[in-house]
């Protein structure tokens, strides 16, 4: 079997060293980690060697940037935005966050890296969506939202028309999903600050505050929420995003392709087993079983009492269900 190359560029020797060994010990791929201390020796063993991937040191990237590699990973050291076009994560998290998304980066990963400063493991996005009204979703969502928390940093984004956060919690926002789209369509280089400036958080749950009306949800157009997502996943630390969607949400379905898992509530009365049979319909015939494939239809059993505040949904019989469906049917936890 042909080798290929992981060439780590560092003049932090100690660092290039553990981080080589430590690829090299954990991943059984065609691929061996090698290090250089000086962009000059890369450059001039690079026609020598079959090099799949550049991983360099911030401090070091000038010094290859016009190497005409076809893939390179910086390691960054101030988090400072680099630029769209390159491809970079925290130096200073574990050496097994960073090799796990180095590999994302390879030939043989799973999916294409992402683009911008990542600090620890790939986002999961959870995706909750029914056609059934008055089904709990929210309450659903938050209760998910709460106990992943327990177990990671975790954002709630709600795409009600009139989500109501401000009367329940008793405050006042000034800036809201609105805000965060702009930042990241005209002024991306201030975005994270931004966003952790706007950022709310209750029981433990972090979440943009959401738009207030039909009318602006409808402005936002499809591409614009998915260029959100691939911007919070890139340049922050949250290990699980919920989006708690309806249909007021122009492009919902490129937004439920973005998810890794979708949870769909039902009922067992005729209409809104009616509704959901004619979602799934829709669906298969606009081609879009790429999302039947990530959905899990859910029934509520019948609740005696649920959470009366947000900030409470850790307890109850909400959350002890919610806790045994994330236990036993959620495998990307």
């Amino acid at each position: 079997m042909h080798t290929k190359y992981i060439a780590i560029l560092d003049d932090e020797t100690q660092y290039a060293f553990h981080l080589m060994e430590y690829f090299n010990r954990s991943i059984r791929l065609p691929y061996e980690a090698c290090v250089f201390t000086a962009g000059d020796k890369l450059l001039s063993w690079k026609e020598r060697g079959d090099i799949a991937l550049v991983v360099v040191a911030e401090s070091e990237y000038a010094q290859i940037r016009e190497g005409d590699f076809p893939s390179v990973l910086v390691l960054n050291e101030t988090d400072r935005y680099l630029g769209e076009e390159v491809q970079s994560i925290s130096k200073y998290q574990s050496t097994e966050n960073i090799v796990k998304y180095l590999i994302r980066h390879l030939p043989d990963g799973k999916k294409d890296g992402a683009r911008g400063i990542r600090h620890g493991m790939p986002m999961k996005i959870i995706g909750n969506y029914t056609p059934v009204t008055r089904c709990l979703q929210t309450s659903f969502s938050l209760t998910m939202g709460e106990l992943l928390a327990r177990k990671g940093k975790t954002l709630y984004l709600n795409f009600e028309s009139y989500s109501g956060m401000e009367q329940l919690l008793g405050r006042t926002f000034e800036k809201n999903v609105s805000d965060l789209l702009y930042y990241n369509e005209c002024a991306r280089d201030k975005f994270a600050m931004q966003m952790n400036a706007m950022t709310e958080e209750v029981g433990g749950l972090f979440f943009i505050p959401a738009l207030r009306s039909v009318s602006e949800m409808r402005s936002v157009r499809p591409e614009q929420w998915i260029r959100l997502l691939r911007t919070i996943e890139e340049v922050t630390d949250y290990e699980y995003l919920i989006l708690d969607l309806t249909e007021n949400a122009d492009g919902l379905f490129e937004i439920l392709r973005s998810c890794d898992c979708i949870y769909t509530i039902e009922r067992r009365d005729p209409f809104s087993e009616a509704k959901i049979a004619q979602y799934e319909l829709f669906l298969k015939r606009m081609d879009y079983q790429d999302i039947c494939a990530r959905t899990r239809r859910i029934r509520f059993p019948a609740f005696r009492m649920l959470p009366a505040q947000i900030g409470s949904f850790t307890r109850g019989e909400l959350a002890d269900y919610v806790r045994k469906l994330l236990r036993e049917e959620a495998p990307w936890l």
